[in-house]
């Protein structure tokens, strides 16, 4: 699943995805 999103956000790295992938990565937390 890491890998997963790796890959996606580091397809598409925009400010909109950081964010979200920053919001993922806190809950995962």
């Amino acid at each position: 699943m890491k890998t997963s999103k790796a890959y996606r956000f580091r397809f598409y790295p925009t400010a909109e995805q950081a964010q979200l992938l920053s919001r993922t990565f806190g809950c995962v937390r």
